[in-house]
């Protein structure tokens, strides 16, 4: 279904505090900009998969849970492929059913693409500089005025900051700029939840401030001041009231040490809005995932499995990407498992 997560407005001023007790942590974001130019040029987009339908990832699986890794100096860690089992039966129904996806070993980012690296893009020519306002069919003129407040375009202080209130062909230019690609749903979905079928890339625990940038009691304060009520995601405060630098929640990590894969921003990924198993695609539609600093579904809009269909044009406060390299998803036989 589709969860309009461009709702209102911006944050005031982040408290500094915070960033200053979390700067080591977000050290590691600030290597990506610096370090991806000269990453190989792969195809544009990974294949799609054909895939196998059957049951619920178990708790435990013959193949061993990833470790926590430290990324590397080109800011992207190696993700294990084989035989892996997307989707849930307790989400939404476009989670359905769980189905097997064959993915050779890929790499992906850390952290968020930030401000600061996209504008090394920009300076160099090959992309357009970020909008900074939002866009999605149908809006209105409040909603236009009150969203485009939490575009990080035009902010002196949003450098480490993930960029956001960009279009799909933006993130297109920044790929090719980089060498990169954008990861599939499966790869993305993989990355954040590892073998053991978790329900939050840091594990089955409710999310809370410690482990992602999400919409707690400075959020829902901002937007009743506003004239509106929104769902809270974590109890208590993180701290933002927007988007936050990248990388600032080591707790909420992925099996594989991803971060913000909760939270922050949505992120684009390379593949089409379809059902399980890929049937009734929507062309002109692309998966979200990652369920942003701010979404409807509140706690359950973070879940690994969620999924969100847009426009290829939108451009939202709370979306942004990441990137993606390697070989990716693989095609495989057609038949029912087990």
């Amino acid at each position: 279904m589709l969860r309009r997560f461009e709702v209102l407005r911006e944050s005031a001023l982040e408290p500094l505090a915070r960033v200053a007790s979390r700067i080591l942590s977000a050290a590691m974001g600030l290597a990506l900009g610096a370090s991806c130019r000269s990453a190989p040029t792969p195809p544009a987009e990974a294949p799609a998969t054909v895939i196998t339908i059957g049951a619920e990832p178990e708790k435990a699986t013959s193949k061993p849970e990833a470790v926590v890794a430290a990324g590397r100096s080109d800011g992207m860690v190696r993700v294990d492929g084989g035989r892996y089992r997307m989707g849930s039966m307790d989400g939404d129904a476009d989670e359905r059913p769980v189905h097997e996806v064959l993915l050779r070993d890929y790499e992906i980012d850390v952290n968020e693409v930030t401000m600061r690296s996209y504008r090394a893009c920009v300076s160099a020519g090959r992309c357009r500089a970020p909008y900074d306002d939002v866009w999605w069919p149908g809006m209105s003129s409040s909603d236009h005025d009150v969203g485009s407040r939490n575009c990080n375009a035009g902010k002196d202080d949003r450098d480490d900051h993930p960029v956001n209130c960009i279009d799909r062909k933006q993130a297109a230019q920044y790929c090719a700029f980089v060498g990169k690609r954008l990861p599939t749903e499966a790869e993305w979905e993989h990355a954040a939840r590892g073998w053991d079928g978790r329900k939050y890339p840091w594990g089955d625990e409710e999310p809370t401030a410690s482990h992602l940038n999400g919409c707690g009691r400075e959020c829902t304060e901002m937007f009743r001041d506003w004239g509106f009520e929104v769902k809270e995601t974590v109890a208590g405060t993180d701290g933002w009231r927007g988007t936050s630098p990248v990388g600032l929640f080591p707790a909420g990590a992925s099996p594989y040490g991803v971060l913000d894969m909760a939270g922050n921003t949505w992120e684009w990924t390379a593949s089409t809005y379809c059902g399980y198993p890929r049937e009734d695609c929507e062309e002109g539609r692309i998966t979200l995932r990652g369920g942003g600093w701010l979404n409807h579904d509140g706690a359950a809009g973070v879940r690994t499995t969620n999924r969100d269909p847009v426009e290829v044009g939108r451009r939202g406060r709370a979306l942004g990407f990441r990137w993606a390299r390697g070989a990716g998803e693989v095609r495989d036989s057609e038949e029912p498992a087990g």
